[in-house]
């Protein structure tokens, strides 16, 4: 019975101690284990190789050793090479019979070699695709130097605005020579009727100044030579000419203009021409008038005007003169600098008299050439 006793104590004895032993290691090797998982998050190359080294010549060094691998071979499925690399290197170092571990230097070293020619190529790719960038930027910019203006700072230094937008110190152009200037005259107290083709030369000018206002001038010159009616009703000679200064502000309206200007209309005098005493042979008038340019309808633009011809203020038979204008852009080439069209205008110039009324209507074709603005 005593016997019996006696191994069973000796036995709890020896089982307590070797669990106490077991549990004292495992905590033993935790704490490395800890410390090893530091050095990897950290990826600190030389806190690794101290802590390796410092227990490399303990009995359990093959556990730490072993974590350690295992915590390099979750780096190469991560593809993080740089430090499994160092890591491995460490390995070795504290064992040089760790055979293990120098394949799996091999292994790193071969998929680290790849990876490096792999990251080579992108970044050449990269280099080629910034300096193709480059290159657009380049082209851009010598676009840039075409479709904007340049504006001075106060400070002198130069800063790019787009013209199509602001239009800063932008000047703008356009002549139209008018083939085919067809008027038709009317006068109601000479009971004449008459139809007249001669040519025309439109000029138009704009400047603008800072973007907050527009200023330029029209000029218009039409002549016609030619008459088609009965020789005692017919006006050998008719003259439209005038001179407008403009002025818009954009703020208020692009496309509304004030105009002031000096008007001259000049009728021929023949002496088969019996008929043709009532015709307003000549005035000279002042004009204040309205305008509307370059108004968007479809590809084409339409400008439309109406004056008010102050000199009739002078002439006693006249009680009041005025006029109107029309005018349809088609564009149908552009170049570099310039752009061509077609327009299409209407002009009339009519008068109300003490007896009856005078009016000038004419249709013009004419050929446009404007610059192109940047």
């Amino acid at each position: 019975m005593f016997r019996r006793k006696f191994r069973v104590i000796t036995a709890l004895l020896i089982f307590t101690f070797c669990t106490g032993r077991l549990f004292a290691l495992e905590e033993y090797v935790s704490e490395i284990y800890k410390q090893i998982d530091d050095c990897f998050g950290s990826k600190n190359e030389k806190k690794l190789a101290a802590l390796l080294s410092k227990n490399n010549n303990d009995r359990y060094y093959y556990l730490i050793e072993n974590y350690t691998q295992k915590k390099i071979r979750r780096l190469i499925v991560n593809n993080d090479y740089n430090f499994a690399m160092e890591a491995i290197l460490v390995v070795i170092e504290n064992n040089l019979d760790n055979e293990e571990a120098v394949e799996m230097y091999s292994v790193i070293s071969e998929a680290y070699e790849i990876q490096r020619k792999h990251e080579a190529e992108l970044e050449r790719q990269r280099q080629m695709e910034l300096a193709r960038i480059e290159m657009e930027k380049e082209k851009q910019r010598e676009n840039v130097e075409k479709e904007y203006v340049a504006a001075k700072k106060t400070t002198g230094g130069a800063v790019y605005v787009s013209g199509k937008e602001t239009k800063l110190t932008s000047s703008n152009w356009k002549i139209a020579l008018g083939i085919a200037d067809v008027l038709h005259l009317y006068d109601k107290p000479g009971d004449i009727s008459s139809f007249h083709y001669g040519v025309s030369l439109d000029y138009r000018y704009e400047y603008t100044l800072d973007n907050k206002m527009v200023i330029g001038t029209d000029v218009f010159g039409g002549v016609q030579f030619m008459g088609f009616a009965d020789e005692d009703k017919l006006v050998p000679l008719v003259v439209d000419a005038d001179l407008d200064l403009k002025t818009s502000f954009p703020q208020l309206s692009k496309d509304l203009f004030f105009k002031v200007g000096f008007d001259v209309l000049l009728a021929g005098k023949s002496k088969t021409a019996i008929d043709t005493g009532y015709v307003v042979e000549k005035l000279f008038s002042p004009t204040i008038g309205i305008k509307m340019e370059r108004i968007p309808l479809g590809q084409a633009k339409i400008d439309l005007g109406a004056d008010w011809l102050a000199g009739h203020l002078f002439v006693k038979d006249i009680n009041f003169a005025g006029g109107a204008s029309m005018n349809i852009e088609i564009p149908f080439a552009e170049m570099e600098k310039v752009k061509l069209n077609f327009n299409i205008g209407v002009r009339d110039k009519f008068f109300f008299k003490t007896e009856g009324m005078e009016n000038r209507a004419s249709v013009i074709l004419a050929i446009g050439v404007e610059n192109v603005i940047r």
